[in-house]
């Protein structure tokens, strides 16, 4: 799968939201199965967030996502989801992999229980309560 483009603009997105809603703990894409390559759910986590309603802090990833990402691939996300920065899978993530600044790909893997087809992980770091 070609996604310098996305990730590129994925990159964007992190310093937009890190601006807006402070360090990022999670931001990453998840497939649903090992072959999909266009129906990724964004992951974002931010304790910006925790403090927003669920739809609210969707809405804002939205807007920054449109903003930041190129129009010929926002068909790619199919959802993007924001999880509280206590919430279990964040902090599976967060103990499984260190990742700022930097693209790590998953493949078939599984973190406490948690299986993952396929990922592309972009940022993953505990931040201060």
């Amino acid at each position: 799968m070609d996604q310098d483009a996305l990730v590129a603009g994925l990159k964007k997105l992190a310093s937009d939201l890190e601006k807006k809603e402070g360090p990022l703990a999670l931001l990453m894409l998840l497939a649903p199965d090992l072959e999909t390559n266009d129906a990724w759910n964004l992951i974002v986590s931010a304790h910006g967030f925790d403090r927003q309603s669920r739809g609210h802090a969707v809405k804002e990833v939205s807007a920054l996502l449109r903003e930041s990402v190129n129009e010929s691939e926002w068909s790619r996300i199919a959802r993007a989801t924001v999880l509280r920065t206590d919430d279990p899978f964040v902090r599976a993530m967060n103990s499984a992999f260190r990742a700022e600044n930097s693209v790590i790909n998953l493949q078939a893997c599984n973190v406490f229980g948690i299986d993952i087809p396929r990922a592309v992980l972009l940022e993953s770091k505990q931040v201060a309560a």
